[in-house]
């Protein structure tokens, strides 16, 4: 068991993760940056802790990536259950550890929560299909949200979820189905073997 913690980066690489994360979001928290919008009309206004959430959708893919192929194909017992349960837990740690900190009155902590939700979800959901690459799909939605601009001024489109409120459900409610479903498709679709 603790060989396979450390080979997937589960006593050093997780926590660090985890660390980076709720410091950059303290640190970070209330500091706005107002982006252009490339597409609409109206520039896109979001919190700079929106990029920190990034950081744990990353490492959980390099997590994911650390393998020991032969070791682990001739192994008895199968690993899949044991990978599902780390990374979907550190996701959820880093986002109660982020909420956590929204007690402390910071409303971009618990935006910067949901968002982790969200871009851990797309990275898993994107990672059997992806690999190493997977998240790609996370920057990538970080990208198109922050430059496709929103209806109006304090208005984002509803499909972004980045940028919305803390307080707005449908967003709370997208990024839980998203995360959700990258579950479903790590255990459905999860490689066996080498890519």
């Amino acid at each position: 068991m603790i060989w396979w913690l450390r080979q997937r980066g589960a006593l050093g690489l997780l926590p660090g993760a985890l660390l980076a994360f709720v410091l950059g979001v303290g640190v970070t928290g209330g500091v706005t940056l107002v982006l252009p919008a490339f597409i609409g009309h109206y520039a896109t206004v979001t919190e700079l802790s929106n990029f920190v959430s990034l950081i744990p959708s990353v490492c959980l893919i390099a997590c994911l990536e650390r393998r020991m192929s032969p070791v682990e194909r001739s192994a008895v017992r199968r690993l899949d259950a044991r990978d599902v349960t780390l990374v979907s837990g550190c996701a959820l740690l880093a986002t109660a550890s982020a909420a956590a900190l929204a007690l402390l009155g910071s409303a971009a902590a618990l935006t910067a929560a949901r968002n982790n939700l969200l871009f851990c979800g797309l990275a898993l959901g994107a990672w059997p299909l992806m690999g190493h690459r997977a998240p790609l799909l996370s920057v990538f939605w970080m990208i198109q949200a922050m430059f496709l601009g929103g209806r109006t001024r304090d208005d984002p489109y509803p499909w972004v979820i980045v940028t919305e409120e803390s307080h707005v459900p449908h967003a709370a409610l997208g990024a839980a189905a998203v995360f959700l479903t990258g579950l479903v498709s790590l255990i459905c679709f999860a490689p066996r073997t080498d890519r």
